[in-house]
């Protein structure tokens, strides 16, 4: 990985308002530059004077005639919006996140802080992103991550909690809802009703290239198309092997694209409805069901931090002993509601 640093020179000192002038038309030009000459798949790092900035290109440039010559002269498809899309593709994407170490430790606590029956998930997620800094990653980047657990124990929330401590774009699909693969990987550009994936969609309009995307209930898609497999994450494990993936083939845009920088969070409620190729390219966290203890211990936290009145404690807590709150979903939902029950103006 390169670097490159820009440092004042004689004549450009900060107190010089011409000076500071130049230096940022110089910077400007140097950026632009260094990002023109920047490879597909080969991260770079601005070392500027007042920050760094990774960055990387997942695709090649591409113009409307090698769009015609790779879907074929009997396409008839919106030319012009699937070069929009390749173009936005090709942009220069920065690689965010916690990019040292400090800044992964108090990235897991912050995380760990406000979902701490998810220790194990997020001790995977810290150790993983260490791993990664120590090869020499500036930004935030882990191993693909499954997570099972029954229904209610608050995996959607935990993914949106890493999203926003993060600051990482979240990518979220629910795969229960899906009836084939699309949304995952795009259908060929040369059928009817083919279309980009969601994923590809949401990379071309994100700045960042690691985005995080969530695969919530994959082991409850169901592939009804004309040759589906009866497990569809067979056909995902080129997604999550680090070779293949950044070499990803866009069905739709016919683009290779490098989704390596991806981060992979899977969401199961049953991990053996997953193929074994797909499992044994994860690290699978196995998540028991919260006990009525943690959930009481989990409310009194929430309370807490939402500000809420210490006085919802007991009864929370005597309906978790009581069964009538088994689950953290139906807790964050009570929470919820007391908090738009809490925030509401009072009327004269």
């Amino acid at each position: 990985m390169k670097n490159w640093k820009m440092t004042s020179g004689p004549g450009l000192e900060p107190d010089d308002d011409d000076a500071e002038a130049l230096l940022k038309l110089v910077r400007s030009d140097f950026v632009f530059e260094a990002e023109d000459r920047a490879i597909m798949g080969k991260p770079r790092l601005l070392a500027l004077k007042d920050h760094d900035r990774p960055f990387v290109r997942i695709a090649s440039q591409v113009s409307i005639d090698e769009i015609n010559a790779r879907r074929g002269a009997d396409d008839r498809r919106d030319r012009f919006a699937v070069l929009r899309l390749a173009q936005r593709l090709g942009k220069i994407k920065t690689l965010t996140g916690p990019g040292t170490s400090d800044e992964v430790d108090e990235f897991a606590a912050e995380v760990f802080a406000q979902a701490p029956n998810f220790a194990l998930a997020i001790e995977a997620i810290r150790q993983s992103a260490q791993v990664h800094i120590r090869r020499g990653a500036h930004w935030l980047q882990i191993r693909p991550l499954v997570i099972e657990s029954s229904p209610g124990a608050g995996k959607t929330r935990l993914v949106h909690l890493l999203a926003e401590a993060s600051g990482l774009p979240l990518i979220y699909l629910d795969c229960a809802a899906m009836t084939n693969l699309s949304p995952i990987i795009s259908q060929d550009g040369t059928w009817s009703n083919s279309r980009h994936s969601e994923i590809m969609h949401a990379l071309a309009n994100s700045a960042s290239a690691n985005v995080i995307v969530v695969l919530d209930e994959l082991d409850k898609l169901r592939d009804m198309s004309r040759h589906g497999s009866p497990q569809p994450s067979e056909a995902l494990v080129g997604l999550l092997e680090k070779r293949s993936a950044a070499a990803h083939m866009d069905n739709y845009l016919q683009l290779t694209v490098d989704l390596s920088f991806t981060n992979w969070i899977i969401l199961v409620n049953d991990a053996t409805r997953l193929s074994r190729a797909f499992l044994d390219r994860c690290q699978v966290i196995r998540m028991a069901p919260p006990t009525p203890a943690e959930i009481a211990d989990i409310a009194a936290r929430e309370i807490e931090r939402r500000g809420l009145e210490t006085e919802l404690v007991a009864p929370i807590t005597k309906s978790v002993r009581s069964g009538k709150i088994s689950s953290l979903r139906t807790l964050h939902k009570l929470l919820d509601a007391a908090s738009a029950a809490a925030s509401r103006p009072l009327l004269n």
